[in-house]
Formats: structure tokens, C-alpha cells, sequence
């Protein structure tokens, strides 16, 4: 059985690194070094193990208990797609009781640097944005969120 890659970015009160570390779906749990070669070697090396997909998490600081689903990463060849529906995705956290919208701004920084070099090699990577703590109005509803998003979400209907 092919796996799921969950990675989070690291930091203290970093949402993403929490939410990887308490997340208790059967999944490949990777936190990121705030570092984009680093980063990205390391996604590289989860995804030759040939997972059936591999979910990003980084912090965006102007949301509020919803989550952002990016659909797009910007490269220098230009801008790089998922293949997951992230129209999929929003309507599955939605009818889960997770707000989510469809987002096309992965960033400048860590979040879209990552992005773009998972998906130059693993067009079925996936960026989702989450709130900083403090915008979160129920941290355990959206760790139950994202272990049904990763325990039942069809990423094989792609």
C-alpha cells in the first residue's frame, strides 16, 4: 500500500509542525527545516519512496479557521500545477466541518519554494495553508480534520 507524505514546517508555535505531530492518520510524517535547499532534498527523498501523495502544511498569516488550498507554485520556469482537484479538496474538508477555499498564492518564502520543487518531480503534491495558532479558533478540530482528510480522501480518483 502506497503511502501519504504529511510534512509541516518546524518552529516552536509553527501550526504546521503541530498539527504533523499530532495528526494520527497512518502517514510518513516529515517536519521541514525553515531552510528551502533543505526542504526540498528532503521532500525529495520522501517522494522517491513513491508515495500515493504528498501533503505540505505551512502557516498563512491572513486567514481564520479555514484552510487554504493551493492550487499553484510559482518557479523560474514559470508556474508549476498540482494534479490533485483542489476543487476536490475543499468540498471534502467542507463536508467534514472545515471551512477551505481554493487559493492561487502559495507564497514567497519557505511554502512556495517547497511547492514548486515537489512539483517539478511529484505533480501530485498539495499545499494547504492553515491559520498562525492564535487564528485558530479549535486546534483539535482541525488535527480531526486533516486525519479524515487523510485517512478517507480518494487521492487515487486523480
Amino acid at each position: 500500500m502506497r503511502s501519504v507524505v504529511f510534512a509541516g514546517f518546524d518552529g516552536e508555535d509553527n501550526p504546521a509542525r503541530l498539527l504533523v505531530e499530532r495528526v494520527s492518520a497512518p502517514c510518513q510524517k516529515v517536519i521541514l527545516p525553515n531552510d528551502n535547499a533543505l526542504s526540498a532534498a528532503l521532500m525529495r527523498d520522501e517522494i522517491a519512496r513513491s508515495p500515493l501523495t504528498a501533503i505540505m502544511t505551512g502557516q498563512k498569516p491572513s486567514i481564520r479557521s479555514k484552510i487554504a488550498v493551493e492550487r499553484f507554485a510559482r518557479a523560474d520556469c514559470g508556474i508549476l500545477e498540482t494534479a490533485v482537484d483542489c476543487g476536490r479538496v475543499v468540498r471534502f474538508f467542507r463536508e467534514n466541518g472545515y471551512d477551505a477555499y481554493k487559493s492561487s498564492g502559495a507564497g514567497n518564502s519557505y511554502c512556495n519554494a517547497v511547492y514548486a520543487e515537489v512539483l517539478k518531480i511529484f505533480p501530485r503534491g498539495l499545499f494547504l495553508h492553515i491559520p498562525l495558532l492564535k487564528n485558530i479558533s479549535d486546534f483539535g478540530e482541525l488535527v480531526k480534520a486533516f486525519d479524515k482528510f487523510i485517512r478517507q480522501f480518494d487521492f487515487e480518483q486523480e
